[in-house]
């Protein structure tokens, strides 16, 4: 059971959501934030969360995107339940299972809001889609922060620690990136949008995104490993 909440489930949810999120990008009609003509997705073009609009920038209905797009993001919440059986793995050393522990506490409710993220799509709930996107962020921070002192402590290599450190290093830049961002709603506020950014600002905000998911994705598996053999110098 803790094998299967701890190592099978994260892998299981990180290639459903690869899946899922590929899926809705071919299903995506079309439209950006600056050309509404764009006929499908582009990858440095449109953020994520575009794919969870119910109507993209285009006015065309989003149902098919939006739903596989929706259902990868309702997946997060099964990381969060199984960062709740992730810190018994860090038993043998005290200090380690402290901060697993101080990790999970932050993960769960992270991973809550990343749900929350799918249920408010920026179309419709422009205002609670950026606190939710910010909060999601912001405690997956801390809880990598967490998690990355908790293998320092463990007896495992630093290695799993190291690709923590990188991870939280981008994750908290960005974090911070978005704090200080003062967002324009696109569709409600078009003028001032196309008045204040360019499309080349557009492209970086989009790239920056999908590069520190991507990071994300791939931490979350090296992590895998490592509790896999915490797992394994139990038995």
């Amino acid at each position: 059971m803790i094998k299967f909440w701890s190592v099978d489930i994260l892998r299981i949810i990180t290639a459903y959501y690869v899946l899922a999120i590929v899926l809705a990008m071919f299903l995506y009609p079309g439209g950006n934030h600056i050309e509404l003509d764009q006929v499908g997705y582009s990858l440095h073009k449109n953020f994520l969360s575009e794919l969870g609009f119910h109507k993209t920038m285009s006015g065309d209905i989003n149902f098919l995107s939006s739903f596989f797009w929706n259902s990868a993001m309702y997946m997060l919440l099964l990381q969060g339940i199984a960062f709740l059986f992730i810190p018994s793995l860090f038993k043998l050393n005290k200090y380690a299972y402290i901060f697993a522990v101080l990790g999970s506490l932050f993960m769960f409710p992270a991973s809550l809001f990343f749900v929350g993220v799918a249920l408010t799509p920026g179309d419709i709930f422009f205002d609670e889609h950026i606190f939710t996107t910010t909060t999601a962020f912001n405690l997956y921070t801390i809880a990598i922060f967490f998690y990355v002192i908790a293998f320092i402590f463990s007896p495992l290599s630093n290695y799993y620690a190291s690709g923590g450190v990188v991870l939280f290093i981008a994750v908290a830049i960005y974090s911070y990136y978005l704090a200080g961002f003062n967002p324009i709603d696109a569709i409600n506020d078009r003028d001032l949008f196309l008045k204040t950014y360019t499309m080349d600002f557009l492209i970086f905000n989009v790239v920056l995104q999908k590069a520190i998911i991507s990071s994300m994705l791939i931490t979350i598996i090296i992590f895998t490993f490592g509790f896999n053999k915490l797992i394994e110098s139990k038995t």
